[in-house]
């Protein structure tokens, strides 16, 4: 009786081994906050900006030149809009995340996300997006990657 529970227990657990929804989003919004929070433009932008809400043109201007109008002000501040989970060989989430940049602008960005793989695709908008593997390539092509991965991942 002993080995059957325990059979039983194994079967249903083996089942139970993957994050439900609620699981992967939670996760999700925690890669996007380190992502958007580790940025290092974030801080280039935020040594210009000083923390304040109120900007000056000058500032402004100042923000607009080192492209801060692209990056997110806070991780904090940003919601997630049309996510959806796509299972494939792996979950995928994808969706869209909306904040403020530095220059007090709404933006939009969408993104890809991987919970296996702990791989995180956000859209880029400016050169400043290029990771140090990405150098090499334009905005235009990364651009395009991002929309192959899209239309490959999240449909």
């Amino acid at each position: 009786m002993r080995k059957t529970g325990a059979l039983m227990l194994c079967l249903l657990l083996a089942g139970c081994d993957g994050p439900n929804d609620t699981q992967l989003i939670t996760e999700t919004g925690k890669q996007l906050q380190r992502t958007i929070d580790v940025n290092p433009m974030r801080s280039a932008c935020e040594k210009i900006a000083k923390g304040r809400e109120w900007l000056s043109d000058k500032t402004v201007q100042r923000l607009e030149a080192k492209g801060c109008q692209h990056v997110l002000r806070s991780a904090t501040e940003t919601n997630f809009t049309n996510t959806q989970i796509f299972r494939h060989a792996m979950p995928m989430v994808c969706g869209a995340i909306m904040g403020k940049s530095f220059t007090g602008e709404d933006i939009s960005r969408r993104f890809i996300f991987s919970p296996e793989e702990n791989a995180l695709v956000i859209e880029p908008m400016s050169s400043h997006d290029k990771t140090r593997f990405e150098d090499l390539k334009t905005l235009q092509q990364l651009q395009s990657d991002f929309e192959r991965q899209q239309a490959q991942y999240c449909r």
